[in-house]
């Protein structure tokens, strides 16, 4: 996999699979009360990570998308 290719994922996408390495964890109510959203919501957007990514889990897309250059987790705290 090349590091930095164009990213198939929206900031939104992008900030869940951010906050899901800053947490660690994928659990979507955990995940929903963080980000201040349903855990329905938490849920479509995985669904649409894994179509996006043509991944078939949570934990690949996350290892994906670090592979890719895709997320900032940096050690700031960017209003997550």
């Amino acid at each position: 996999m090349s590091e930095n290719s164009p990213s198939p994922l929206t900031p939104a996408l992008r900030r869940l699979l951010e906050t899901c390495i800053i947490l660690k964890t994928t659990e979507a109510k955990i995940l929903a009360v963080h980000l201040k959203r349903s855990p329905a919501t938490i849920r479509t957007e995985f669904q649409r990570i894994l179509i996006s990514m043509n991944v078939h889990s949570r934990y690949a897309a996350l290892k994906a998308a670090e592979e890719h250059g895709w997320l900032h987790t940096g050690d700031s705290n960017e209003d997550i």
